[in-house]
């Protein structure tokens, strides 16, 4: 479901998951997960990778949902302010974890997002749509805002942050 506030509470862990303040925000970050320039296992100046890890397999509360983000804390906290504060600590070459089942369910269900899977692996790889993932994740959040009452003049103000952060 789209939504801005993809929090959980989890009995064990208490509050995570991403939430942000606005839709420009929201727009802000699709918009960068949409381009698959950003995605590190595509090209190796991207900042980040979405998995879902099966933890479930392993004993915990269920798959995780997460964006990986292996940039500087910087660029994190000013550019993307919501996923800084939904952050984790990193393992390895990883700066930050972002856990988000939620935000990761809708990205797929909702905007098309595709599932890889690898033979032998319970980590799943998610990636923009294949085709035009430009305009057909924009179309989505538009129809959307279109749908909820939001006016032209609201859409191309968060238009113009979906296309700031493509372009980021």
């Amino acid at each position: 479901m789209i939504k801005l506030d993809y929090r959980t509470n989890n009995p064990r862990w208490g509050i995570s998951g991403i939430e942000y303040g606005s839709w420009e925000e929201f727009a802000f970050a699709l918009g960068y997960l949409a381009n698959e320039i950003h995605y590190r296992n595509k090209y190796d100046s991207g900042l980040i990778e979405l998995h879902f890890e099966s933890n479930d397999v392993q004993g915990a509360w269920g798959k995780e949902g997460r964006i990986h983000y292996y940039g500087t804390k910087s660029y994190l906290s000013s550019r993307l302010v919501n996923w800084y504060a939904a952050k984790s600590a990193g393992i390895g070459n990883i700066s930050y974890r972002v856990n988000s089942n939620d935000y990761m369910y809708s990205l797929v269900h909702d905007f098309g997002f595709v599932e890889k899977r690898y033979r032998g692996y319970t980590t799943v790889d998610i990636f923009p749509p294949v085709k035009n993932a430009f305009d057909s994740v924009w179309n989505v959040l538009e129809n959307y805002l279109t749908y909820t009452g939001y006016t032209n003049t609201q859409i191309n103000r968060i238009r113009e942050s979906y296309e700031e952060g493509w372009n980021e």
